[in-house]
C-alpha cells in the first residue's frame, strides 16, 4: 500500500473511531462548605483523573454579584502543575461575599481569551471578613465539584 493510502486510511479511521480522551479534574475545595477569609491563606485543591489532563492550570476568580474591586477574570494563580493538587492562594483584597465567588481552571498552555473555556470550576463559594476563624480542612468540608459538562 502507498503511503498516501496508508495516510488517508488513517484519517477515515481516525474520523469514524476517534480515541475517547477526558480530561477529569475535580475541584475539592473551596466549596459551600469550605470558604476562604481575607487575610489568610486559602488552600485550593482538586484531583485529576483523566487521560488529556492540562500539565499545568491558570486559576481565576469569578465573581457572580458586580463588584467594584474587579471586572471580569481575577488572577489566583498561574501555571499551577495538575498533578500537585493544591495551590495557596492568600486573599490579600477586600473580597467578601456569601456564596459569591466561583474559581474557574483554565489549561495554563493554551492562549487564554474570553472565549477559552475552562477545563473545570468550583462551586459557589463565600470569601468571609478577615478575623473570621477559617473552616476546620479535612475532607467533612470537600464535596463533589465537576463542572456539569
Amino acid at each position: 500500500m502507498s503511503s498516501i493510502k496508508l495516510i488517508l486510511l488513517f484519517m477515515i479511521l481516525t474520523i469514524l473511531f476517534p480515541l475517547n480522551v477526558t480530561s477529569e479534574i475535580t475541584v475539592l475545595t473551596p466549596n459551600s462548605k469550605f470558604y476562604g477569609v481575607v487575610n489568610e491563606t486559602l488552600l485550593i485543591t482538586w484531583s485529576s483523573s483523566g487521560s488529556d489532563d492540562p500539565q499545568a492550570v491558570t486559576i481565576k476568580l469569578i465573581s457572580k454579584a458586580p463588584t467594584n474591586l474587579f471586572t471580569g477574570e481575577y488572577a489566583v494563580g498561574q501555571s499551577i502543575p495538575t498533578a500537585s493538587g493544591k495551590y495557596a492562594w492568600k486573599i490579600t483584597d477586600n473580597l467578601v461575599g456569601d456564596d459569591n465567588w466561583i474559581l474557574k481552571f483554565y489549561n495554563a498552555l493554551s492562549d487564554l481569551n474570553e472565549k477559552t473555556p475552562p477545563v473545570t470550576q468550583s462551586k459557589e463559594f463565600s470569601i468571609k471578613p478577615a478575623g473570621t476563624k477559617p473552616p476546620a480542612n479535612d475532607t467533612s468540608t470537600t464535596e463533589n465539584n465537576e463542572l456539569d459538562r
